[in-house]
């Protein structure tokens, strides 16, 4: 098997990996997979979906948001943010989101999308998820005229950080089908590979204006949570050769694909 040098004088030579070759439009001709790169890689959607399932899971984090009153501190369990300032309300308006993890499929489509979404586009990943918005409409200071704040509020007791007052949340949940693109990037200095959502469309949510208003707000959380989860490469190894990509990731064939080069 050919081989070729790493770089410079002194370094191990990398056997170079024979390049996979598929049929293209139904003739016989191979046609490499990696062009002139090492090794070519694919992670397929159920591979992509498991990952996701794996991070969010023991990272779920990055799917709980809450302000004070529902999160006390950040935790493996949720991430605590700060309260929607307003004059005149005391100590803010207290919210809290929630994304289910999402399920992804890449290009070409085989999950169903809404009109405004559909067909997927190419290089293209979609995804759905449901996300709870919540918002503490209870009081948040103590009013001596308000029979309610007689009791004792327990919740202040276990977490003096809170609060005080009732926590009256008011929540919906929603679908949302989300489009995104993959892209290289770094994880402690060393190659990764992300989503970064691009479209978000809510279905049968009226009115209109209020439907904008709502995916504008959503679009920006999701982004930011979806961002988090990062794939690093250096995790796709071949005994004591990494994977250094230098192509893709492409999304086609229901994968992410990637090509490059074996470093030791």
């Amino acid at each position: 098997m050919p081989t070729r040098p790493l770089g410079g004088a002194g370094q191990r030579r990398v056997p170079r990996v024979a390049p996979w070759s598929k049929q293209v439009q139904g003739k016989a001709n191979d046609v490499s997979l990696t062009g002139s790169e090492d090794v070519f890689v694919a992670l397929h959607e159920d591979g992509l979906n498991d990952l996701l399932s794996r991070f969010f899971t023991t990272r779920a984090r990055y799917l709980n948001y809450g302000s004070s009153a529902f999160v006390a501190s950040t935790t493996a369990a949720a991430t605590r943010i700060d309260v929607i300032s307003f004059p005149g309300i005391p100590g803010g308006i207290h919210w809290f989101v929630r994304l289910e993890i999402p399920r992804v499929d890449v290009h070409p489509q085989s999950m169903g999308l809404p009109p405004e979404l559909d067909p997927l586009g190419v290089q293209r990943v979609s995804l759905v998820t449901k996300v709870s918005l919540c918002v503490d409409c209870g009081e948040r200071e103590r009013q001596p005229d308000n029979p309610r704040d007689d009791k004792p509020d327990d919740r202040t007791h276990d977490h003096p950080d809170r609060p005080a007052g009732k926590l009256d949340p008011v929540c919906f949940e929603i679908e949302v089908f989300i489009i995104a693109r993959a892209e290289r990037t770094t994880l402690n200095g060393k190659p990764a590979v992300r989503l970064i959502v691009e479209r978000i469309e809510l279905v049968d949510f009226e009115p209109d204006p209020f439907e904008s208003v709502l995916e504008c707000i959503l679009l920006k959380i999701i982004r930011a949570a979806i961002a988090q989860a990062v794939l690093p490469l250096d995790a796709i190894s071949a005994g004591t050769f990494t994977l250094t990509p230098n192509v893709g990731p492409n999304a086609q064939d229901d994968q992410l694909q990637l090509a490059g080069a074996l470093t030791v």
